[in-house]
């Protein structure tokens, strides 16, 4: 478990610090690559309630995409932190009302969350594997935000560079459905019972 976290706490690390590195010119393109993939898929085209983060620091930039889902009329919800100990999802009705939550990303004022299933969730994260694994900043918001909410799809935005072969997982740790990039859509295989 101790190897886990250790793992873990170095992956974060070196991911921040390559993210953070990527030149304002090159995340402008890569961002707009992104979004443009993300808005194109089926699932996105049929949500009709999504939850999606809102970017912060060197994170894949989420605001123009959730101008851009608001233009096409979906029900949506971004994150706020509650007493630092859980993550729920707020209804979003504009940009004038966020204000710097606890961990200094824009959040509504409500505390009140939206309820019933989300078609599409749309996660941060700071290092993904194509088998779908997701390595999070390390307080489990969205881990046990998962287990207790219901989701049509799960995707991750991420650089290239955050794309890694070997990621450490624990049993709580929750996978994506898919990952965008600037470069291709990783559409994660479905396990199926036998």
């Amino acid at each position: 478990m101790n190897s886990i976290h250790t793992r873990k706490n170095s992956l974060r690390k070196q991911l921040k610090q390559l993210r953070n590195e990527i030149s304002e010119p090159s995340r402008l393109q890569k961002n707009l690559a992104i979004q443009q993939t993300l808005l194109s898929q089926m699932d996105i085209l049929a949500a009709k309630s999504v939850f999606c983060f809102i970017s912060y620091g060197t994170e894949v930039h989420t605001h123009d995409l959730i101008r851009q889902l608001l233009a096409r009329g979906k029900q949506l919800a971004v994150p706020k932190i509650i007493d630092s100990n859980y993550m729920t999802a707020i209804p979003f009705r504009n940009w004038d009302e966020l204000k710097p939550g606890q961990l200094g990303i824009l959040t509504p004022p409500a505390n009140s969350a939206m309820t019933g299933t989300f078609d599409v969730v749309i996660t941060p994260g700071l290092a993904f594997s194509e088998s779908g694994s997701r390595l999070g900043f390390g307080r489990g918001y969205y881990d046990k935000w998962f287990q207790n909410n219901e989701v049509g799809t799960k995707i991750a935005l991420a650089y290239e560079l955050q794309i890694v072969d070997d990621l450490p997982v624990d049993e709580y740790d929750i996978s994506v459905d898919y990952i965008i990039t600037e470069e291709r859509l990783i559409k994660v295989p479905k396990l199926t019972s036998t």
